[in-house]
């Protein structure tokens, strides 16, 4: 925990693709994080594995509706996608990393608290 008894939550490998969500887009979570693997990866978006094997889209979409959207990023969730770690805070902001290019651990985004 930090000096403000906020939980801070770090990360050990190389980031490789920030992307965003949001309303004005009209795209969910869900798809936003697709593209955003896909591009890590480096593959168009339908040769990634199905990737409810990995997570719920329907939740991760729940969860993190747009709409509702919190400005202080409070709620994250990380799952991995085979070596890819996937990030996905409530203010939009999602980053893949490259789970195997480990670095010493930093937070995963600036200011992340959960």
């Amino acid at each position: 925990m930090n000096k403000q008894g906020e939980l801070v939550v770090y990360r050990s490998c190389t980031p490789v693709v920030d992307a965003e969500y949001d309303v004005e887009s009209n795209s969910s979570a869900m798809e936003s994080v697709v593209w955003a693997l896909a591009d890590a990866v480096g593959v168009d978006p339908a040769d990634l594995p199905p990737l409810f094997d990995y997570v719920e889209p329907d939740a991760l979409n729940a969860l993190f509706d747009p709409s509702d959207r919190v400005a202080d990023g409070d709620t994250l969730l990380s799952f991995q996608v085979d070596t890819w770690n996937v990030f996905v805070r409530s203010d939009g902001r999602i980053r893949v990393c490259d789970g195997t290019q480990l670095t010493d651990p930093k937070p995963v985004f600036e200011s992340t608290t959960v």
